[in-house]
C-alpha cells in the first residue's frame, strides 16, 4: 500500500523539498511519455515472441528426447545446462561472444562466405532478435523439462490403441498426446511469461536498451528513472502499470487456455 500511495506523490531520492500529494500527475505523465509506450511495446514483443519460440522448441526437443535413442541421458543433461547458468553469464557468452559482429562463430561464418558482417547492435530488429535468441537459449530447457515429464506421464496404451485404429504418428500426437499436455503447457507458459515481462538483466548486458531505446524494457526504464534519475514515484507508477498489463495478459491467456481445454474434452 505504501508503494501504491507513492505513485500519487512527488517522492524522489535525496529529496530536498517535502513529499506532497500530486494526484494523478505521475499517471497522466506516464501515458504521454513516448519512451514508456515504446518500452511497454518492447516488453510485450520480447515476452510473447521469446516464450512462443521457447515453447515450440521445447515441445519439439521433448518429443525427440522421449524417443528411445542412444545416450538419451547425455542429451537430457546437456539440454539442462543453460538453465543452471546465471542470466548474466549466458548473456555475455551468447550475446557478446557467439553473436559478436567482429568475432565469434557467426562472424567467422559470414567472413568465410565473403558476406558483410551482420550489424546486430545497430539494427533495432537485429538487437531484439539477439535478446530473444539469448533468452531462448537459456529458457528452452525449462519447457523441455516440464513437457518431457508430461510426455512420460501419458498413458502409452491410449497411444497404442490409436495406432491400432489406423492413426499415424502425427494424428496420434495432435489428437491424443498434445491435448493431454495442455494443462501442463498452460502452467509452464504462464510461469515463463510472467518472468519474461520482468526482463532486465540480459538487456543491460547485451544491448543496454539500444539502439536508442528500441530494446529497452519497462523494468529497465523504471530502474533508470528510479535509481539513476532519483524519480521514485514515477518509477513506481511504471511498475504498477506493468503489473496491470501482466495481470491482463495472464487473464486473457487463461481464458484462451480454458477454451482449448474445453475443445480437448469435447
Amino acid at each position: 500500500m505504501f508503494s501504491l500511495g507513492m505513485t500519487f506523490t512527488n517522492m524522489r531520492l535525496a529529496q530536498q523539498e517535502p513529499v506532497r500529494f500530486i494526484g494523478l500527475e505521475n499517471w497522466t505523465r506516464l501515458f504521454s511519455d513516448q519512451r514508456f509506450i515504446t518500452t511497454l511495446g518492447n516488453t510485450l514483443i520480447f515476452a510473447i515472441t521469446s516464450v512462443t519460440v521457447q515453447y515450440a522448441l521445447g515441445l519439439l526437443l521433448a518429443v525427440l528426447l522421449n524417443q528411445k535413442i542412444r545416450a538419451r541421458w547425455f542429451f537430457r543433461m546437456s539440454f539442462l545446462l543453460p538453465l543452471m547458468m546465471s542470466p548474466v553469464a549466458v548473456s555475455f557468452m551468447i550475446g557478446k561472444l557467439m553473436l559478436s559482429e567482429s568475432r565469434g562463430p557467426f562472424a567467422a561464418l559470414l567472413m568465410s562466405l565473403d558476406l558483410p558482417p551482420m550489424r546486430w547492435s545497430t539494427a533495432p530488429f537485429g538487437s531484439m532478435a539477439v535478446l530473444i535468441a539469448v533468452d531462448t537459449w537459456q529458457w528452452t530447457p525449462f519447457f523441455i523439462l516440464v513437457l518431457l515429464a508430461g510426455l512420460q506421464s501419458v498413458d502409452a496404451e491410449i497411444q497404442e490403441a490409436a495406432k491400432v485404429d489406423g492413426a499415424n504418428a502425427w494424428q496420434t500426437f495432435w489428437r491424443i498426446t498434445f491435448p493431454m499436455l495442455l494443462p501442463l503447457s498452460t502452467i509452464a507458459i504462464l510461469i515463463r511469461s510472467l518472468e519474461a515481462f520482468k526482463v532486465v538483466d540480459i538487456i543491460r548486458v547485451v544491448t543496454g536498451g539500444g539502439p536508442g531505446n528500441s530494446t529497452e524494457s519497462v523494468t529497465l526504464y523504471a530502474y533508470t528513472m528510479g535509481m539513476n534519475n532519483g524519480d521514485l514515484a514515477y518509477a513506481t507508477t511504471m511498475a504498477y502499470v506493468l503489473l496491470i498489463a501482466t495481470i491482463l495478459y495472464a487473464t486473457a491467456f487463461l481464458f484462451i487456455s480454458r477454451r482449448l481445454t474445453r475443445w480437448r474434452d469435447a
